[in-house]
């Protein structure tokens, strides 16, 4: 059991990292096309876009705590493996966390819940592939 919350664990936070790099990838993005080729500004955009990426990953971690430990615990209830699964819980998570941030039915029709969405399916296919590389691995011991 204590293997299993580590693994747990473990794949939460590379899901974390993995929806903060696709949302922190919109921003950098956005910055390569009006840098215009100016590589000084395009370096010094990456250097100001450090703390916004490391704050979108705390508050990715305190979001998504709860619904993940559900998660995690109904997949261990009731075996659930599949990479479908984890990528939808993900997706379905994702959606509920700008809901919760942002209360407005405006993000529903901005195409914000798409980012989120996306970054929420990525964060589940990594917690599975976590998950499944760390139960290989104590397998092979």
């Amino acid at each position: 059991m204590c293997s299993t919350c580590s693994r747990a664990f473990g794949g939460w936070l590379a899901g974390c990292g993995a929806a903060t790099a696709v949302i922190s990838a919109v921003g950098q993005t956005i910055l390569m096309m009006t840098s215009h080729g100016d590589v000084a500004r395009l370096l010094y955009g990456i250097v100001v876009m450090l703390p916004p990426s490391a704050a979108v990953f705390i508050i990715t971690c305190l979001l998504t705590a709860i619904p993940t430990v559900i998660v995690v615990w109904f997949t261990e209830e009731f075996h659930i493996r599949a990479a479908g699964f984890f990528a939808c819980a993900g997706a379905a998570i994702g959606a509920l966390c700008i809901t919760v941030l942002l209360r407005s039915p405006a993000v529903w029709t901005s195409g914000l819940v798409c980012l989120f969405v996306v970054a929420g399916f990525v964060a589940g296919l990594t917690y599975w592939f976590v998950m499944c590389e760390l139960a290989a691995g104590e397998d092979s011991m």
